[in-house]
């Protein structure tokens, strides 16, 4: 009986019939969700932990709550995505678009996320200890109190994000792109920076601070660690 549910499943995956159940069926069978539409859908709470979801649609769908540890998430297209709170620790969500994503408070410890597009995603509050977001683009994204303690943020784009009180301590920011992104007293830079971060940022109200455009190397400043 597994075995036709799978087959059914699978089916329902390469006609497009996927339905909200169906799709939650799916992942608990263990049968590949890759390239599946779940756009628009209502998933929150549901487990999809350790699913293929490789190339996967979900605009505008709501996860909140969802549980998707380890999942491959790999080119999935999640604009406009309800994420808030869910378990994506440990998931794989490289060259993944996620711009205008709602992912506050959500899990990405560990998280493989290098080449995602996350612009103007809300990750306020979001736990991103230890992901690899090398070249990721955070243009004008949110990470207000965001956990990036230990990330990997070589080359990543944050121009005009919000770092207000992140954490960023033991993060790797080689090449890392910073012109007008705005930061408080609260920030925690990596250890070592917060001398050199004062200096190119501007005081635009006590407390809050913007870091000024070069205008030298096109609106772009890179902050340069020494090689480990």
């Amino acid at each position: 009986m597994a075995s036709a549910s799978n087959s059914e499943a699978s089916n329902r995956v390469g006609d497009g019939t996927l339905t909200q159940s169906s799709a939650i069926q799916a992942a608990q069978l263990g049968e590949s969700l890759r390239g599946a539409d779940l756009s628009g859908m209502d998933l929150s709470g549901a487990s999809f932990a350790e699913s293929m979801l490789r190339g996967a649609s979900m605009v505008e769908a709501a996860l909140i709550g969802t549980n998707l540890r380890s999942a491959n998430l790999s080119g999935a297209f999640l604009a406009a995505t309800d994420l808030r709170n869910a378990d994506l620790s440990m998931s794989f969500l490289g060259g993944a678009f996620l711009g205008w994503t709602l992912l506050r408070e959500a899990d990405l410890s560990g998280a493989y996320l290098r080449g995602a597009d996350l612009r103007e995603a809300n990750l306020s509050g979001a736990f991103l200890n230890g992901a690899d977001m090398a070249g990721v683009f955070l243009g004008d994204a949110t990470l207000e109190n965001a956990d990036l303690r230990r990330a990997n943020l070589d080359g990543a784009d944050l121009r005009e994000a919000d770092l207000s009180g992140a954490v960023l301590q033991g993060a790797s920011m080689r090449g890392t792109m910073l012109a007008e992104a705005r930061w408080t007293s609260e920030t925690r830079w990596p250890d070592g920076e917060d001398d050199a971060i004062r200096r190119m940022s501007r005081e635009e109200s006590p407390g809050k601070f913007v870091i000024n455009t070069d205008a030298s190397s096109r609106d772009t400043i890179r902050i340069q660690h020494p090689p480990s």
